[in-house]
């Protein structure tokens, strides 16, 4: 069924909740992930093997097993389990409404199993998170922490007083006023009694930090995210650097970003060989740093 005007009305009109760090927290991870999921590129995938499925499944899982379904390649989230002598997983079982169930012996005949990391999903034994789950929740919850403050901040700018109402009769005139208020409307007390219920005590907030302070950490939070995916943010002091400066921060910056392309590029390897494929995947254009520096970053800019 297709969305209505009127319904589109409503969605607009609905007023979203800055100060939620649980709705910030949602905005920002579908954002996040988002730009994850245009980080690589393949190319001569079989029509039932969409990119955007098997990198949804390496970044919130770890990994992704391509198996064959009613004589099709498929995937779908798959749990593993069982492990070898170096505690590798070697068995792997799915359920999925639409293609059914199945147990998998993983890289046997019929499956193939890529890894979002060389980490796979375990340290001698304990299990660790491969995907990138973890580091987009934890970016998401600052940012989130971020804005609610902002947003908070410029709300109780418009409030001097904090009401204290001796019943819930005043506490619901007052909750309807100060709502009111919060939204930037007029709202008129029409019981003068309620004047003589209730008390307002004045706090006052003796930090330093502005508002702005809270945009701007929201910011330097963004770009230390780009950063630990391994991609190179455009830094307004870089003719401050010196060669060896650059040079140093490159080093720093090969380390995700490879590795995830190498780890997708063994299983893809392994993928072309069994079912006689010729898929490839690479870092996409706009995120490869290389391409980066080449435009932006010469050596006469940072001697």
């Amino acid at each position: 069924m297709r969305t209505s005007s009127k319904d589109l009305e409503t969605k607009i009109k609905s007023l979203y909740d800055v100060a939620s760090v649980e709705g910030g927290f949602n905005y920002w991870f579908s954002k996040l992930l988002n730009i994850l999921l245009s980080v690589f590129e393949y190319e001569n995938l079989p029509e039932t093997l969409p990119p955007r499925d098997i990198e949804l499944q390496l970044m919130l899982s770890g990994h992704c097993i391509v198996f064959i379904n009613k004589s099709e390649l498929l995937t779908t989230y798959t749990s593993l389990f069982d492990l070898d002598e170096y505690y590798q997983p070697t068995k792997a079982v799915y359920a999925q409404p639409i293609i059914g169930s199945d147990n998998l012996t993983i890289d046997s005949y019929d499956n193939v199993i890529i890894y979002n990391s060389s980490l796979k999903d375990n340290i001698m034994g304990c299990y660790i998170d491969n995907s990138l789950l973890t580091f987009i929740q934890r970016y998401s919850r600052m940012l989130a922490d971020c804005e609610s403050t902002f947003n908070i901040y410029c709300v109780n700018n418009r409030i001097t007083n904090y009401p204290i109402a001796k019943d819930d009769k005043v506490k619901m005139s007052l909750s309807k006023f100060f709502n009111a208020f919060k939204l930037g409307r007029h709202e008129i007390i029409t019981d003068d009694k309620i004047i003589e219920s209730f008390n307002a005590e004045t706090f006052r907030n003796e930090t330093s930090i502005k508002p702005i302070d809270w945009l701007e950490s929201r910011d330097k939070i963004l770009e230390q995210f780009y950063r630990d995916i391994g991609i190179k943010f455009r830094n307004p002091k870089m003719s401050q650097m010196n060669v060896e400066e650059v040079e140093s921060d490159e080093q720093v910056l090969l380390i995700s970003l490879d590795d995830m392309l190498k780890s997708r590029q063994n299983g893809i390897d392994k993928l072309n060989k069994k079912f006689g494929l010729n898929v490839s995947v690479k870092i996409s254009d706009k995120f490869d740093r290389n391409n980066y520096i080449d435009t932006n970053v010469t050596e006469s800019e940072v001697e």
